[in-house]
């Protein structure tokens, strides 16, 4: 081997301990990178929406009006059932208000590779002590909190995922954790609650991480392990292609 190598060689070894020993060098080189992964996103999205604006406008004007349409509709139930919440509330002289805020955040990329079930997200307003609630087309899609002070999102597939649901027309109570297989599993049903397969889950809303009624999935399968039932579930949300999210901010 050439000498003229050796410099360059052990220079490479160094770095690479750096980025193993160093954590002040791995987080320079984390936002360096999250910075150059976020700009090439911004471009696609322009260039994008710029082929859709010019190739697509008859069918994108149709599918504006059709939404517009739906989201009156939506508007008009919205505002009767929140109408007669407040009278109801102002019957019983309840003072209690909710709040609910959501906010659109991007996928930047997965954590590791080969690995479909964490991604680093780019959210400006994280809280690293706070578990945020994932929404994807509707449905609960799994939580964003933190690793290395920074926001990752765990996914409904994640064994790290886990979030407070109710079961079927009873109510049952339950923790539903991710599972590699893509199925969820709800623990700790009490055992006197009835539930049976395709009953519907729901988020409770009872670990402020969701508000109630988040739509989860259907039971397959029931199970009794120790002195509580497990329903093993099929999630209804559809994560193959997880750019964006609808992140729950604060729920009350």
């Amino acid at each position: 081997m050439s000498k003229k190598y050796i410099p360059l060689i052990l220079f490479f070894l160094l770095f690479l301990g750096g980025l193993k020993f160093f954590d002040p060098l791995k987080q320079y080189l984390f936002y360096i990178t999250k910075s150059i992964k976020t700009t090439y996103l911004d471009t696609i999205s322009y260039f994008e929406d710029l082929i859709n604006l010019h190739l697509n406008q008859k069918e994108t004007i149709k599918k504006l009006l059709k939404e517009n349409q739906n989201l009156k509709e939506h508007y008009l139930k919205y505002k009767a059932i929140n109408d007669e919440l407040e009278s109801l509330k102002k019957e019983c002289n309840i003072t209690t208000k909710s709040s609910l805020n959501l906010q659109l955040i991007r996928a930047i990329s997965y954590t590791t590779l080969g690995d479909f079930s964490s991604m680093w997200v780019d959210y400006s307003d994280f809280n690293q002590s706070k578990i945020y609630g994932l929404i994807k087309n509707g449905f609960a899609a799994g939580i964003v909190t933190q690793k290395d002070q920074k926001p990752i999102a765990l996914l409904n597939s994640n064994f790290k995922c886990a979030y407070a649901v109710e079961i079927g027309q009873t109510r049952a109570p339950g923790i539903a954790i991710g599972k590699k297989d893509g199925t969820m599993v709800v623990k700790f049903i009490p055992m006197y609650k009835n539930i049976k397969i395709a009953d519907e889950v729901v988020t409770s809303g009872m670990d402020n991480i969701f508000f109630y009624g988040i739509k989860v999935g259907r039971v397959v399968k029931i199970k009794t392990v120790g002195g509580y039932k497990n329903a093993v579930i099929m999630p209804y949300a559809n994560l193959s292609n997880p750019r964006y999210f609808w992140i729950v901010k604060r729920v009350k």
